[in-house]
C-alpha cells in the first residue's frame, strides 16, 4: 500500500511518501485509557519536567487536545507508553546535538516551546498523510506515534527526520534561504508532487533528495537538511553515486549551500552537528550506515577513477582467488586462433579512457618475439543503481600502431570471432572481485572486473590501476 507522508509548516504543506485513506486504519480508541482530563502528575510528567521543562522550557502536550490539529479530521490520542520514548528521541537526536554544537543560547532561542503528540496520522484529501507541522516557530505537532517501534532504527528515523525538517523551517523563518539555492532546481519544482508522474526515481534523476522536495524550494532545503542529518553522509553519498552526473551535481551544490547556511548565519559546524546526530542514532537506536556505494567498482567507473585492469591468466592472484572457467575457455580459444600465425597472446588490458569509453588492448608477442599491442575501442554505459554495464563497438578505430596492429587479419579475425561477440552480446555487472570478499580483507577493492548478468560464474577481472 502506497502512502504519502506530509509535513506542514504554517501555510506550507510538506511531505515524503505513501497513500491510503483513513478507512485502512482503525481510529476507534477507548479514550478512558488516555485520561485526557486528569491533571495529576505521573511518572511521565515528572520525566518531562526534569528533561524538557526545566532545562529547555519545553512543554509536551500528550493528553488528547483537539484544538492543536484540524478539528474536522479523525485523530487518535497518543498512547501513554509512547510519550517518554518519543520525547527522549526529541531530546537526544535534536535538542542535545544542537545544544552541543550550536550552544545553549542557540537552542533556547530557536527551539519551539511546545510539542504536541498524536497517535494516528492526519489524513489529507489528496491521499497523503501529515506526519508533522510547525506553527510559527512556537509549536511542533507530531502524528502517527502509536505504531512507532523504538527498537526499529528506520522507524525511529522517520519522526526524527520530521523534527529536523520542521526545525529547518523555523530557522528559515528567522534567516531566509540563500536565493542561489532556489535557482539550482527552479524549473523542476511542482505543486503536484503527489502526482503519479513524480516517482522517487524521477525526483532523484532531477536532483531532489525526496519526492516532496519538488513541492517548493523551501521544502527542498528542509528535506536536504533533514536527510543529511538523519540519514547520514554515507546514505547521501550513495544517493549521489547512484544517479546521473547532472543530478548528482545539483545535489552536491544543494549540500554545499546547506552546510554554508548553518556556518554563515548561525555559526554552526554542520559536519560536527551531522556527526553528533549520527552518533546518537547509532549508539542509542542501533542505526547503521548502509554499504558505501561510493567505494564500489561501478562508482569508480562512473566517477572516471579507473585507469585500467589487466587479465593475465598466469598471474598469481588467480591461483589465490580463482578465475572463471567460462572466460578462461574463451581466452584460450582466442589465444589459439591468434597462435596459428606464430603470434602469442599474453594478456588483455581493459583501459578506461573515460566513464563512457573503454579500449580493449590485446598484448601479444610477434613471431620474432617483440611485444605488440592491438587496440579496439568500445563505448561503455554503467547503470548508476545496478552496476549493469554494456559495451558497444566503436568505429572507426583510432590512429597509430596499436590500432594498425588490431587490423592485422591474424589478430582481427580471432577478435571478431571470440572477444567481440562476448563483450557486445551480453550485459555485465561491474564489481570488485572476488564478489564475496568483505571490506575486512586487506585485498578488498584491489581487483575489479565484470561478470555476466544472471551468470555470475562467467567473469573476468584483474588488479585495478587508478587514475
Amino acid at each position: 500500500m502506497k502512502r504519502f507522508f506530509n509535513y506542514m509548516i504554517c501555510v506550507f504543506a510538506l511531505g515524503s511518501l505513501l497513500s491510503c485513506s483513513k478507512d485502512n486504519d482503525n481510529l476507534t480508541v477507548d479514550l478512558t485509557k488516555y485520561n485526557p482530563d486528569i491533571t495529576a502528575q505521573n511518572n511521565v510528567d515528572k520525566w518531562l519536567t526534569s528533561n524538557l521543562v526545566n532545562p529547555y522550557n519545553i512543554e509536551t502536550v500528550y493528553r488528547f487536545e483537539r484544538n492543536f490539529t484540524d478539528v474536522n479530521r479523525d485523530i487518535s490520542p497518543v498512547a501513554l507508553g509512547q510519550v517518554e520514548p518519543m520525547m527522549n528521541a526529541v531530546l537526544t537526536t535534536y535538542l542535545q546535538p544542537y545544544e552541543k554544537i550550536g550552544g545553549k543560547t542557540f537552542i533556547k532561542k530557536y527551539t519551539p516551546k511546545q510539542f504536541v503528540l498524536y497517535g494516528s496520522p492526519s489524513y489529507n484529501t489528496n491521499g497523503s498523510i501529515t506526519l508533522g507541522t510547525a506553527d510559527n516557530g512556537r509549536r511542533i505537532v507530531l502524528y502517527e506515534l502509536n505504531s512507532l517501534d523504538f527498537n526499529n532504527p528506520a522507524a525511529v528515523k522517520r519522526p526524527v527526520r520530521t523534527i529536523h525538517h520542521e526545525f529547518t523551517h523555523i530557522l528559515n523563518q528567522n534567516i531566509v534561504i540563500p536565493p542561489a539555492f532556489e535557482q539550482i532546481s527552479k524549473a523542476d519544482y511542482t505543486a503536484d508532487w503527489t502526482g503519479a508522474a513524480n516517482t522517487p526515481a524521477l525526483a532523484k534523476s532531477l536532483g531532489f533528495v525526496s519526492q516532496y522536495s519538488r513541492s517548493s524550494f523551501g521544502e527542498d532545503f528542509a528535506e536536504m537538511n533533514a536527510h543529511l542529518l538523519v540519514e547520514g553522509q554515507v546514505w547521501f553519498d550513495n544517493y549521489c553515486a547512484t544517479t546521473s552526473p547532472s543530478a548528482a551535481a545539483k545535489l552536491r551544490e544543494k549540500e554545499k549551500l546547506v552546510v554554508s547556511y548553518f556556518k554563515d548565519y548561525y555559526n554552526i559546524d554542520y559536519r560536527a552537528l551531522q556527526a553528533e546526530v549520527q552518533r546518537v542514532l547509532k549508539e542509542g537506536y542501533g542505526a547503521t550506515d548502509p554499504v558505501d556505494q561510493t567505494k564500489t567498482f561501478k562508482a569508480y567507473l562512473i566517477g572516471n577513477k579507473v585507469a585500467s585492469f589487466t587479465f593475465n591468466p598466469t598471474a598469481s592472484h588467480y591461483a589465490t582467488y580463482g578465475q572463471s572457467s567460462a572466460f578462461q575457455s574463451l581466452f584460450n580459444s582466442f589465444k589459439n586462433a591468434v597462435g596459428t600465425s606464430g603470434r602469442t597472446v599474453q594478456s588483455l588490458q581493459f583501459i578506461f579512457q573515460s566513464s563512457s569509453k573503454m579500449t580493449l588492448r590485446v598484448i601479444y608477442l610477434s613471431a620474432a618475439g617483440s611485444t605488440l599491442n592491438a587496440d579496439y575501442d568500445f563505448s561503455m554505459s554503467v547503470d548508476y543503481s545496478t552496476g549493469q554495464t554494456k559495451f558497444v563497438k566503436q568505429l572507426p578505430e583510432g590512429t597509430g600502431t596499436t590500432y594498425t596492429n588490431g587490423t592485422t587479419p591474424a589478430v582481427l579475425t580471432p577478435f571478431e570471432t571470440y572477444l567481440l561477440p562476448y563483450l557486445t552480446n551480453r550485459v555485465f555487472v561491474a564489481s570488485f572481485f572476488p564478489t564475496a570478499m568483505t571490506a575486512s580483507n586487506p585485498d578488498f577493492g584491489k581487483f575489479g572486473g565484470f561478470y555476466v548478468d544472471g551468470t555470475a560464474s562467467n567473469y573476468f577481472y584483474g588488479p585495478i590501476v587508478l587514475k
